[in-house]
Formats: C-alpha cells, sequence, structure tokens
C-alpha cells in the first residue's frame, strides 16, 4: 500500500484534538454481519471442498459395504434333461475376504480422515479471509479519515490564504494531498470488496454481494501456546494419519493380489425330476446332488495386480515423508510468524501508537501557530497514519500466524 494510503490514519481533523483511543473498534452492529465463529460455520457446512470430502467418505463407507457383503447365491434351471435346479453358492471364507474388507475398511478410514483435513483447511481459509476484511475495513476507515483530514485543512489553509497568512504553494499542496486521499479511499472501497467477495467463496455462498458485512475487530490479545510441544502434536493433524491408513491399505491390497491366487471354492447344490442311480457319488440314490467347483490360476497369475499394488504401496510410503517434511516446515514457518508478529503487536501496544500521536498533537498545535511549515505537519500525520496502519496489519498477521499454528498442528488453540 502506497505512502498516501498510509496516511490515512489519524482519527480526527488536523485542527481539532484526537480521539483519546487511537486503536479502539467499532463493533459491527449484529444481525446479519456474521462473527468469525459463525463464518467458520457457515464454510465448514457450505463450502465445495469440506462437501467434495464428506461425499467421498460416503462413497467409501459404500465401498466398505460391498466389501463386507457376501456374494448371493445363483439359481438356474435346465429343462428337459430332466428337468434340474441349481443353487451356486460361493464359499467366500478364504484368505481373499479377509484382506479386502480389510483394505476397504483402511480406505474409509482414510476418506474420513481426508475429511478432517478438508475441514482443517477451510478452517483456515475462512478465518484467514475474515481477518482480511476486517483489515480491508480498518485501512478504508483510515482512508475516509485522511480525507477528510485533508478536506478541513484545505477549507482551513483556503481561509489563510485570504487573510495572506500563507503562501498560495501552501494551498496547493493541500489540495494536492486532498485529491490523492481521495483516490486512495477509492482504491480502499475496491480492497473492501474484494475481501468480501473472497470470504464468501470461502463460505460456499451462492451469490456473493459487495456489501457483505462481518461483526469483529483487530484487536491484539495474547494466546499462550504450548511451543515445545507443537512438533508432536502436528503428528496428529488428520492427513498425516489418512497417509498411514493407506499405507496399510496398500500393504492388504498387495497381500490380496497374493491371496488371489488360491482357488474360490464353489459349492453347487442341485435337484433333479430323475432319481440317480444309488451308487453315484455324491448323490446317495435321491434327487439331490452336491458339487464343488473352483478357479485356479492357469492363463494369468495376477501379475499386473501385485505390480500394481506393490507401486502403490512404495507411492504410499513417499507420501508419508513427504508429509512429514511437510508437516515440520508448516510448524516451524507459522512459529516463526507468531513469534515475529507477536512481538510486533506488543510493541505497538507498548507506546508506539501513544508517541506517535502525541508527535502528530505537537505538530498540529506548532502549525496553527505558524512554527512549523505544512510539509513538516504533513511528515507528522504520515508518521501517525502509517504507524496506524502498520499496528492493524501487525494485529491482523498475529491473528494469522496463531491460526496456521491451529492449521499446521491439526489443534484448536483459541476459544
Amino acid at each position: 500500500m502506497s505512502r498516501q494510503l498510509g496516511l490515512a490514519a489519524f482519527a480526527a481533523a488536523v485542527l481539532l484534538p484526537i480521539a483519546p483511543s487511537s486503536h479502539a473498534q467499532a463493533v459491527e452492529p449484529p444481525g446479519p454481519a456474521p462473527t468469525l465463529d459463525q463464518v467458520v460455520a457457515i464454510a465448514l457446512q457450505h463450502n465445495p471442498d469440506v462437501v467434495l470430502a464428506r461425499l467421498n467418505a460416503e462413497s467409501m463407507r459404500g465401498e466398505q459395504r460391498i466389501a463386507r457383503a457376501l456374494p448371493n447365491p445363483q439359481l438356474q434351471s435346465a429343462p428337459n434333461q430332466p428337468w434340474q435346479y441349481t443353487i451356486t453358492m460361493p464359499l467366500d471364507i478364504t484368505p481373499q475376504r479377509l484382506l479386502r474388507t480389510r483394505a476397504a475398511a483402511r480406505g474409509s478410514s482414510a476418506a474420513l480422515d481426508d475429511a478432517v483435513d478438508a475441514e482443517r483447511e477451510v478452517r483456515f481459509a475462512a478465518r484467514q479471509a475474515f481477518l482480511d476484511v476486517l483489515l480491508a475495513e480498518r485501512q478504508r476507515d483510515l482512508a475516509n479519515e485522511r480525507r477528510d483530514t485533508f478536506e478541513q485543512l484545505l477549507r482551513a489553509d483556503s481561509a489563510r490564504l485570504v487573510a495572506g497568512d500563507i503562501p498560495p504553494r501552501e494551498v496547493t499542496k493541500a489540495e494536492l494531498e486532498e485529491a490523492r486521499a481521495a483516490a486512495d479511499v477509492a482504491r480502499a472501497d475496491g480492497q473492501v470488496h474484494a475481501a468480501r467477495l473472497a470470504l464468501q467463496l470461502i463460505m460456499g455462498i451462492a451469490s456473493p454481494d459487495t456489501g457483505f458485512r462481518v461483526a469483529g475487530e483487530l484487536v491484539y490479545r495474547a494466546v499462550d501456546l504450548p511451543l515445545d510441544s507443537l512438533s508432536q502434536l502436528a503428528t496428529g493433524r488428520a492427513d498425516v494419519r489418512a497417509a498411514a491408513e493407506r499405507v496399510a491399505q496398500t500393504k492388504a491390497l498387495d497381500g490380496l493380489a497374493t491371496a488371489s491366487l488360491f482357488p474360490l471354492p464353489v459349492l453347487t447344490f442341485s435337484h433333479s425330476a430323475q432319481v440317480f442311480p444309488r451308487g453315484d457319488l455324491f448323490t446317495f440314490g435321491t434327487r439331490n446332488s452336491i458339487g464343488v467347483g473352483f478357479t485356479f490360476p492357469l492363463f494369468y497369475f495376477n501379475g499386473g495386480e501385485r505390480q500394481v499394488a506393490r507401486a502403490a504401496a512404495a507411492e504410499a510410503r513417499l507420501d508419508v515423508q513427504r508429509l512429514d517434511a511437510r508437516v515440520a516446515n508448516d510448524v516451524a514457518t507459522a512459529l516463526d510468524a507468531y513469534r515475529s508478529t507477536r512481538m510486533l503487536s506488543e510493541r505497538y501496544q507498548s507506546g508506539l501508537l501513544a508517541r506517535a500521536r502525541d508527535v502528530l498533537q505537537t505538530a498540529q498545535y506548532a502549525y496553527r501557530t505558524g512554527a512549523v511549515s505544512l510539509l513538516e505537519l504533513l511528515d507528522a500525520i504520515a508518521t501517525y497514519s502509517d504507524t496506524r496502519a502498520d499496528y492493524y496489519a501487525a494485529v491482523h498477521d498475529y491473528w494469522v500466524a496463531v491460526y496456521a499454528l491451529a492449521r499446521a498442528t491439526g489443534r484448536e488453540w483459541v476459544l
């Protein structure tokens, strides 16, 4: 943001006293303006990424039901041979069933963890977008204040010019600053609209509106975190669990490809209109007979399935290694940002804002008495303006870092 937009800093007119609380925030009115928690709740319910992840988990639960299901029997009829009725039942009690159901269960668990992980990402995205809206609105407020300030300054200097107290160049300079401030307001409006639209996109709102408002403040508040154990806590993230489940799933699929080499027995029960001879095997002189069949590897030995399973297992292990590195990087990056933004926010809170306000008040008084020039007053305005704008940016970055630590560890730290 330009220095001119940063000049949108101080809350009172240049010839009027400054408000006593320079960093106090005006809370949005309740009602249609949602709070941060409400925004997150809406996003978790309607965000397309979360919805798709939940649908995929539902699909995988269906796949698990399919894997657990027992095969249905086959009923056949052969006329005039004489009439025969045959029921065929695959005996699905082999290791194939155990490994098949195990692989499906692992896949279903991984899909559920994927849905939880999608919620983790969307929760952070919604929080960051919410903070972006607050920051854009605060900076627009500062831009409006700056424009109003220069409008009042221009009116006052115009009167002083008529009285012969200041040269024309002072009025020209004030007029130029007022025009720049008006342009800054227009740019700030565009930034607010863009931030609001981005937030509504994450929330899954079908018809986003640039007039969408939120209720919240950009205020620093210390959050205590278990900094020494963050890396250990991050190992329980949902995406880490999902990766481990997929490694186990590929092991089960590899075993299933090998177990499929063993024949699956099929039991057949037949009933005939003709009585079988008493000496026939499996008939015992009745109209009923029992048979057993199976398929056996003769032309194909499941080499493709085993090759695919081995490649999938190697890929799953590689994903685990890559994810471990990503988790460590997420925690380290978020922790560094948290420490730096917390230190900066505390420095602003400890007196930087007050000192910048005092400098401006002194410059205002000196300008009214003619002790300083317009350029010196503008410099004081810029200093106070930049200080307030940087404070809001620091508080915004601090909360983003806090929520980034929640995303990096998969734990919630802010109640």
